[in-house]
């Protein structure tokens, strides 16, 4: 048995569990649909909770993969970790449009492309396709910063 599996199995059970308990308190508004806004909160919770049982299951069973774990990366984590906090922090005043490029430029660099035309023409088409999706298509508000509502 793994370790590692079983306690990173039942942490997310506990997590999903929370999870699903604060989605059952979103209220139903007027205009919402049949399946109403708790919906797919509680989905990804429920699919936590199923995942996170069979990594337990796994792990109990003994059929968890006994290669040792690949040393940790801890400067990348904090470096992305970074990157996010100030990312949350900027997008109020830039928007999301001018925001969102450079954050994924500078990951994408992070975990080790340097090529210029990789790095950049990435950023910019992830960026601008889900702006078209989610704040076209489907009416998600980002904040606008000095582009306004472009």
């Amino acid at each position: 048995m793994r370790r590692a599996d079983l306690v990173a199995g039942v942490l997310l059970l506990a997590l999903a569990g929370v999870y699903l308990q604060q989605s059952v308190g979103i209220e139903r508004g007027f205009a919402s649909d049949r399946l109403g806004p708790a919906f797919f909160p509680q989905l990804l919770g429920a699919t936590l909770a199923v995942l996170a049982g069979a990594l337990v299951v796994r792990a109990v069973l003994k059929r968890s993969d006994p290669t040792p774990l690949p040393p940790a990366r801890v400067g990348l984590l904090w470096a992305v970790v970074g990157l996010l906090v100030g990312y949350a922090v900027v997008m109020p005043y830039v928007g999301f449009l001018l925001a969102t490029p450079p954050l994924l430029a500078a990951v994408t660099v992070a975990l080790g492309l340097r090529q210029p035309l990789l790095v950049v023409a990435p950023a910019l088409g992830i960026t601008l396709v889900l702006y078209a999706v989610f704040g076209r298509l489907l009416g998600v508000l980002f904040p606008r910063g000095p582009l306004g509502g472009w």
